[in-house]
C-alpha cells in the first residue's frame, strides 16, 4: 500500500497531508509508533540500516510537545535513518499546534507529515496500526501486481547500502527473515525478521554444510518452528555464486519465493556486487547487535588480532561528498552518513603518517585510547559520537582530538 491508501484506512478519517505532498505515492510497508523526550538518546541507538524508507511513525510529540527545536531535531534523526514520514495525533490537546517551521523542515526534507483530526481524545494509534497491517498482510500473496511498485522503490533507494535496504524492504512487507551467503555459508547480508533472530538463524545456517535446494524445510527455535527455504540466487554474470535463505513461520508460498528471489537477483544486478562484499558494514553492524562471533571471524579475515589492543579512528570531512579511504592505517573500514570509521590494532605511527596533511588541514579526526576486546567497539563510538559537537565548540582551531585531547591544530 501507499500513503494514499493508508489515507483510505476508515481510521484515518479526517486525516490529511500537510507537508511533503509529493510524496503520497511512495510505498508503506510498516508503521511504527514513536514517543522521546530527549533526541540526543534517540540518535545514539544502534539502527542504522534498520529503516527502508517505507516507514511510518505515529506520534503526538508528547514529552516535546512545546519545544519547536527539539521536535526539529527528532525530524532531522528520522530522516537521517530514512524513515519516510510522521502521522501526527493529538494536536489542540497535547501539541497546541503544528509550527510553520515544522512544516518547512519536512517539506525541506521530502517527509510526509499527516495530520490527524485536531482535539480528538478519541483517535487511538493501535486502529491505524491494526488496520494498516491487516491491509499489508493480505497483498503478501499477491506480490505479482507489486513486484514493479517494489522495483522502482528499489531502484530509487539511495546510497550507500541500497541491498540491505531492499532486505529490509522486503523483510518488513513479507514478515520473513532473509540472508544472502556465499557457497561456503558465509552470511553477507541479513535482515530477520523480527530483528532479534538475526543471530539464531545465523548459528543455524552455520551448522549446515551445505548450500543445497531447500523448499520449506521445517527448524525449531525457541520451541517455534519455521520454515526455511534455500535456494541459488541466479546470477549468470557474476563469478561467484550466492545463494538466499528465507525463513518464514508460515510455509512460502510459491509465488512469493519467486517474486522475493526475483527482486534481490534484480537488486543486486541494479546495484552491484560490491555492497555483498561490504566487511566494514558487517563487521560493525556486528559489533553493534552482540554478534562478536562473527566480528571476530571478519576481523581476522582482513589481518586484526583482536587478542591485542585496539584503536579507533573517526573522521568527519568538511566536504562530504569526497572519496576515497580515510587512511593508510590496516585495518576495517566503515562509513555512515558524515562519519568515517576505521578499526585496527595499534600502531607506533604518527598521525601525519596516518592521514594526509591535506586532509589535517581540512577535515576533524577522533581518536579513541587503546582498548581491547570487540565488546568495547560500540561503547568507543558512541563515547566518539558525543564528543564530536562539544571538541569542536570548545576548541574551535583544532583539527584532530584524541580522549579530548587536543593534539593538532590548524595552521
Amino acid at each position: 500500500m501507499n500513503v494514499q491508501d493508508i489515507l483510505r484506512l476508515p481510521s484515518m478519517k479526517g486525516a490529511q497531508i500537510i507537508a511533503g505532498e509529493p510524496q503520497k505515492h511512495c510505498l508503506v510497508t510498516t508503521i511504527s509508533v514513536l514517543e522521546v523526550s530527549e533526541p540526543s538518546l534517540y540518535s545514539q541507538m544502534p539502527i542504522k540500516g534498520e529503516y527502508s524508507g517505507n516507514e511510518l511513525v505515529l506520534t503526538s510529540f508528547a514529552q516535546i510537545a512545546e519545544n519547536v527545536e527539539k521536535q526539529l531535531e527528532i525530524v532531522s534523526i528520522l530522516h537521517q535513518h530514512n524513515q519516510l514520514g510522521i502521522i501526527l495525533y493529538y494536536v489542540g490537546l497535547i501539541m497546541p499546534k503544528v509550527s510553520d517551521e515544522l512544516l518547512t523542515k519536512m517539506n525541506e526534507l521530502k517527509m510526509i507529515l499527516i495530520l490527524m483530526p485536531v482535539n480528538r481524545i478519541d483517535l487511538r494509534y493501535s486502529e491505524v496500526i491494526s488496520e494498516a497491517l491487516s491491509y499489508i498482510n493480505g497483498e503478501e500473496n499477491e506480490l505479482d501486481p507489486q513486484q514493479d511498485i517494489l522495483l522502482e522503490t528499489i531502484r530509487q533507494l539511495p546510497a550507500p547500502n541500497q541491498i540491505e535496504t531492499a532486505l529490509s524492504i522486503l523483510s518488513d512487507k513479507f514478515k520473513c527473515s532473509l540472508f544472502i551467503k556465499s557457497r561456503e555459508n558465509e552470511v553477507l547480508l541479513s535482515k530477520a525478521w523480527p530483528r532479534s533472530l538475526d543471530q539464531s538463524l545465523r548459528e543455524i545456517i552455520a551448522d549446515k554444510s551445505e548450500s543445497d535446494a531447500t523448499k520449506n524445510s521445517p527448524i525449531e527455535l525457541n520451541q517455534i518452528y519455521y520454515f526455511q527455504t534455500n535456494t541459488r540466487l541466479a546470477l549468470a554474470a557474476l563469478e561467484t555464486h550466492y545463494y538466499l535463505a528465507i525463513f518464514k513461520k508460515e510455509p512460502l508460498a510459491e509465488k512469493q519465493h519467486a517474486g522475493v528471489k526475483t527482486i534481490i537477483e534484480k537488486t543486486i544486478k541494479y546495484f552491484g556486487e560490491e555492497q555483498l562484499l561490504n566487511t566494514g558494514q558487517q563487521f560493525f553492524s556486528a559489533c553493534q547487535t552482540g554478534d562478536y562471533h562473527t566480528a571476530a571471524l571478519l576481523a581476522q579475515k582482513e589481518g586484526i588480532d583482536i587478542s591485542k589492543p585496539l584503536k579507533l579512528y573517526c573522521m568527519q570531512r568538511e566536504k562530504v561528498k569526497r572519496s576515497g579511504r580515510i587512511s593508510q592505517l590496516n585495518g576495517i573500514y566503515y562509513k555512515e552518513q558524515d562519519l568515517e570509521w576505521i578499526i585496527g590494532n595499534v600502531e607506533e605511527q604518527s598521525l601525519q603518517n596516518i592521514f594526509s596533511t591535506n586532509e589535517l588541514n581540512s577535515d576533524f579526526f577522533f581518536i579513541s585510547g587503546e582498548f581491547t576486546g570487540l565488546i568495547s567497539i560500540s561503547n568507543q563510538m558512541t563515547v566518539i559520537k558525543k564528543q564530536i559537537d562539544d571538541s569542536k565548540r570548545v576548541f574551535p582551531k583544532n583539527t584532530a582530538f584524541i580522549q579530548k585531547i587536543y593534539i593538532y591544530c590548524k595552521m
